[in-house]
C-alpha cells in the first residue's frame, strides 16, 4: 500500500548502499518524483535503472553532488526544485567512514575529510533544504516537509578506534535535535536514523570481515543490518505515518545498543 500520494523526495548518497535502498523504497511506497545525488554518476545511473525497471511510472532525476562543497550543494538542491518544484522529503544519507585507528594515530587529513563530508556536509545539505522548505505552503497537519539524516549507532554509543567517525555523527545528531526544536513551529520535522552495522560498500571497505562477523554474533537478532532495513526506517519517518514525530534518533541496530553479549542473550532466552 502506497504511503506517499504527493510530494518530492530528494536522496543524497544514492549511488549505493543505504542511499540506493532508500531511493528504491520511496518509489516502492508511492513517491512519484525522486531526485538522486551522489559523487558517483555511474552509481546513480545504476540506481535509476533499477528504480525505473521496477517502478516505470516514477520520475527519477540525477545530479552530481559533493556534499562537502557548498557550491555543489546549492546547485543540487536548486536543480531538484527546478525539476519538480519542491522538496517535501529530504533523506540526507551521504557519508564516509575511516579505517579503525586510535586518535593519537589519526592524521589531520583523515579527520578533516571525515568531518567535511559527515558533519559539514550534513550542515550544508540541511541548510539548503530548510531554506527551500520555509518557502513552501503547509500541507496536511501543517507540515511543510520532513528531513531525515543518517547518523550512526555510534552517535549514541561507542566502539574502539572510531573517534573521528563517532564525533561527526554525534555532532550531526546534536544539530538535528536543535533544528527540530527551531523549525518545528515552521512545520518542518527533522529526525535522524542511526544504523548499526550495515552491510554496505562503505562498511566492507572500512572493516575486516572478522570484525563484521563478530558484530553479527554480538547482536541479539544475530545478524547485521541490510541497507533495506535502514531504508524502511528512513522512509517511514519521512511519511505522514510519523507526522507527530520530530527530534528523535531512531536506532536501527538489531538490539546491539542494549550492550548485551551473545552469552547473556542465550541465557535470557
Amino acid at each position: 500500500m502506497a504511503i506517499f500520494d504527493v510530494g518530492v523526495a530528494v536522496v543524497t548518497g544514492a549511488a549505493s548502499g543505504i542511499g540506493r535502498a532508500t531511493a528504491i523504497a520511496f518509489a516502492r511506497d508511492g513517491c512519484k518524483k525522486i531526485v538522486l545525488g551522489d559523487l558517483s554518476n555511474a552509481g546513480m545511473g545504476e540506481t535509476r535503472q533499477i528504480m525505473l525497471a521496477e517502478f516505470p511510472d516514477t520520475a527519477v532525476a540525477t545530479r552530481h553532488l559533493d556534499v562537502s562543497d557548498e557550491a555543489s550543494v546549492e546547485d543540487f538542491y536548486s536543480f531538484a526544485v527546478s525539476e519538480f518544484g519542491s522538496i517535501d522529503y529530504a533523506a540526507n544519507i551521504a557519508g564516509i567512514a575511516h579505517e579503525a585507528r586510535a586518535l593519537h594515530k589519526t592524521p589531520d587529513n583523515v579527520f578533516d575529510k571525515v568531518y567535511a563530508v559527515n558533519q559539514r556536509g550534513a550542515f550544508l545539505c540541511e541548510r539548503e533544504v530548510l531554506r527551500q522548505m520555509l518557502t513552501q505552503p503547509r500541507r496536511n497537519g501543517g507540515i511543510r516537509g520532513s528531513i531525515v539524516v543518517v547518523t550512526s549507532q555510534l552517535a549514541e554509543m561507542t566502539t574502539p578506534n572510531m573517534t573521528a567517525y563517532s564525533a561527526t555523527k554525534a555532532g550531526v545528531r546534536g544539530m538535528c535535535r536543535s533544528d527540530a526544536m527551531d523549525y518545528g513551529p515552521e512545520g518542518i520535522r527533522i529526525n535522524t536514523v542511526g544504523p548499526g552495522v550495515t552491510i554496505t560498500p562503505l562498511l566492507l571497505a572500512a572493516q575486516e570481515d572478522k570484525f563484521i562477523q563478530s558484530m553479527a554474533r554480538g547482536t541479539p537478532l544475530r545478524r547485521n543490518a541490510l541497507p533495506e532495513d535502514i531504508a524502511n526506517a528512513i522512509v517511514w519517518l519521512s511519511s505522514s505515518r510519523a507526522s507527530f514525530i520530530t527530534g528523535v534518533s531512531l536506532i536501527v541496530d538489531g538490539g546491539m545498543g542494549l550492550e548485551v553479549g551473545p552469552d547473556e542473550v542465550l541465557q535470557a532466552v
